[in-house]
């Protein structure tokens, strides 16, 4: 499977839900981020599914702090599904678990 960064918008149960797959690392999120703007999905999603993801670090962490924000501002929760321990420690590690909003 390829590691480059994918996404795809879909409603799930009534709720607008974005599923993240490949590598969000900082070297594949810039194209990822360029695709998703030329595409311009709503920006609606209540969820967030990192089950697909085969690679995240500090960057990925910043992009889903921004899209929380982003969503606080619109006055909707934002929560974030499937993260792997790895991103959760790293959460944890720059005190950004109490910020974003992580689900089983």
């Amino acid at each position: 499977m390829s590691a480059t960064s994918r996404w795809e918008a879909r409603p799930v149960a009534g709720a607008q839900w974005l599923f993240l797959r490949g590598d969000w690392r900082v070297a594949e999120l810039a194209r990822a981020l360029r695709e998703m703007e030329s595409a311009r999905p709503s920006r609606d999603w209540q969820d967030i599914s990192l089950a697909g993801l085969e690679g995240a670090d500090s960057s990925t962490l910043a992009l889903l702090l921004e899209w929380t924000q982003e969503a606080h501002r619109r006055g909707q929760p934002l929560r974030i599904h499937a993260a792997s321990a790895a991103l959760l420690d790293l959460a944890r590690l720059y005190h950004l678990d109490p910020l974003l909003q992580f689900c089983p």
